[in-house]
């Protein structure tokens, strides 16, 4: 017997196998409402951060829930906070050093973030990174921008000129 004349009797019978699943055509049911992401504490409105961590592919940009009502602020607590277990799991880090106090920044303006770095803050240029971006996203998510729209400066606590900086393309 050839092999082809002896695999079209399997291909029938898998094909008959198929056909004959036990499973009706029903057409669409309606089983409820859809998936709303995260569950929200009722009475608690909760925003959403972005925070900036380095990986090995450069930075990574993560989302998180806070309560509080400055979506900036919040945001750099939560840098200076560092990764969860599950981002450190993902390969995430933070180079700013731990236990840094978190800096006080606000949005004067749209596309404007100023952010006002404590007394012994001593991050390298990486971290300062992190830092920027994060404070971009957060800046323009208060004003409806774009985070590469958005200036950053940089106030450092032994005074001077603040520094103007822009989130490097993650």
């Amino acid at each position: 017997m050839r092999p082809r004349a002896a695999s079209a009797p399997l291909l029938a019978l898998c094909l008959a196998a198929v056909a004959a699943c036990g499973i009706d055509d029903t057409g669409p049911a309606r089983v409820g409402a859809p998936a709303s992401g995260l569950r929200r504490s009722p009475g608690r409105p909760a925003a959403t951060v972005h925070v900036y961590f380095s990986s090995p592919l450069g930075l990574e940009r993560v989302s998180r829930l806070d309560n509080r009502p400055n979506t900036l602020q919040a945001a750099m607590n939560q840098l200076v906070a560092g990764p969860d277990q599950a981002e450190r799991a993902r390969g995430l880090v933070s180079l700013i050093p731990p236990g840094t106090p978190a800096p006080t920044a606000i949005t004067p303006q749209p596309s404007t973030a100023d952010v006002h770095l404590p007394p012994g803050w001593t991050a390298n240029r990486a971290a300062l990174h992190q830092l920027v971006c994060t404070a971009a996203d957060a800046a323009a998510t208060t004003h409806g921008t774009k985070p590469q729209d958005t200036r950053v400066r940089l106030h450092r606590p032994e005074g001077g000129e603040p520094t103007t900086e822009e989130c490097p393309t993650p």
